[in-house]
């Protein structure tokens, strides 16, 4: 298929607009001659006519009477149910061109007054010695039409030009949205408003996807090398409760980074999972991540009222919640780490530590976070002069 340019296009039909325009207009203007001289020439015969009714004898120049049946034929066949006052207009055979007049004078005698307009038809002999410089006047008006139309539409393709080139830019969306705000046609600005949307999607999708090969290369190494190195110290000694304690740590820290990209990928989150107990849910992280915490010189201080359950799905909250709490225990300093339950959600807020540079939390707060936005609950940092606290609020 032959594409055209759009510049090419839009010329063509302007100048198609320009042209059937003028056509019409002209058409127009030549139907209005007609009539208008048809008009002259009937109220010319009429008044003539009337002159015949009250009994004139002389007639102008080009008229001529006649009885009812004394007529040409032709004259007579266009008037054969003819009344008083009917006008007819006719070309003879012989090759004039005729206005006739239906009458009856005063002693009530029929007659028909034939005007004879073959040398008064001024419009058609106009047409005949001017339709040269009809054409030239359209050609003139095709060219004007062109020109006007490549200099209207050159401004016009001149956008559409630096928008095409603009979309074609990849990953910058700062000049496209530059461009949008610039442009004065509100259909570019709103493609060029669109194009940037959509690019910021793209790059929002290649980051998260960065974001998630990050947090498997950093959830997945150490659980990983953990288990490893608990697996041949086992080998070694198969009664030996802290290898045990330490893979048993590793493969939950496994389960939950799988969970967590599962409940990611999901197109939906809906779930048909009862309510989550927040105080058993809390138990079991506590006994999971006490020694760890204890190795660091912390402690874990979970605080849930009784028969509290969450709506989220029990993987769900436990990714969040073992997260933080992973967090709090690698990034924080010594002392007590405080893990606060309510209706609403729950919060983590662990002592700062002096070596830190990620001001108490790490790339799992990332996932964390990502979590909470698919499940369209929220998130917020409290950085308090001594501690760090992190607040989850759930959407039931």
């Amino acid at each position: 298929m032959r594409r055209l340019r759009l510049r090419s296009v839009l010329a063509r039909q302007w100048i198609t607009f320009g042209v059937t325009l003028f056509a019409g207009f002209a058409a127009m203007a030549l139907l209005l001659l007609f009539l208008l001289e048809d008009q002259f020439i009937d109220r010319r015969l009429r008044d003539v006519g009337q002159t015949v009714v009250e009994g004139a004898v002389h007639l102008p120049t080009g008229f001529t009477r006649y009885g009812s049946q004394d007529a040409p034929p032709a004259v007579l066949a266009a008037f054969q149910a003819h009344r008083p006052g009917a006008i007819r207009e006719l070309r003879l055979p012989d090759g004039p061109y005729v206005h006739v007049l239906a009458g009856r004078d005063q002693g009530g005698r029929d007659f028909l007054l034939v005007y004879d307009v073959t040398d008064q038809l001024y419009v058609n002999a106009a047409l005949r010695t001017g339709w040269p410089w009809l054409l030239a006047i359209a050609a003139l008006l095709t060219l004007a039409a062109w020109v006007l139309a490549h200099r209207f539409v050159g401004t016009l393709a001149r956008r559409a030009d630096a928008l095409v080139h603009a979309l074609g830019e990849p990953g910058d969306t700062t000049s496209l949205r530059q461009l949008a705000r610039d442009e004065p046609i509100e259909e570019f600005a709103l493609l060029a408003h669109r194009s940037a949307d959509a690019w910021d999607a793209r790059l929002t999708a290649l980051e998260r996807e960065r974001e998630t090969l990050a947090f498997l290369g950093h959830e997945l190494r150490t659980p990983l090398q953990s288990a490893r190195t608990s697996l041949d110290a086992l080998q070694e000694d198969r009664h030996d409760g802290a290898a045990w304690m330490r893979l048993r740590r590793a493969h939950q820290r496994l389960v939950r980074a799988s969970q967590a990209i599962l409940w990611l990928e999901r197109d939906s989150v809906r779930s048909s999972a009862p309510p989550t107990p927040a105080d058993t849910l809390l138990a079991a992280l506590d006994e999971e991540f006490a020694p760890l915490a204890h190795s660091r010189r912390q402690a874990l201080h979970a605080n849930a009222p009784p028969g509290l359950c969450w709506p989220w799905p029990a993987e769900v909250i436990e990714t969040i919640a073992a997260n933080l709490l992973m967090n709090a225990i690698q990034h924080g300093g010594p002392g007590i780490i405080e893990v606060n339950a309510d209706s609403d959600g729950l919060s983590v807020v662990n002592p700062y530590a002096e070596d830190s540079r990620t001001a108490g939390f790490g790339l799992g707060l990332e996932l964390v976070s990502r979590l909470v936005q698919r499940f369209g609950g929220s998130l917020s940092h409290n950085h308090r002069p001594d501690a760090v606290e992190v607040q989850v609020k759930f959407r039931r």
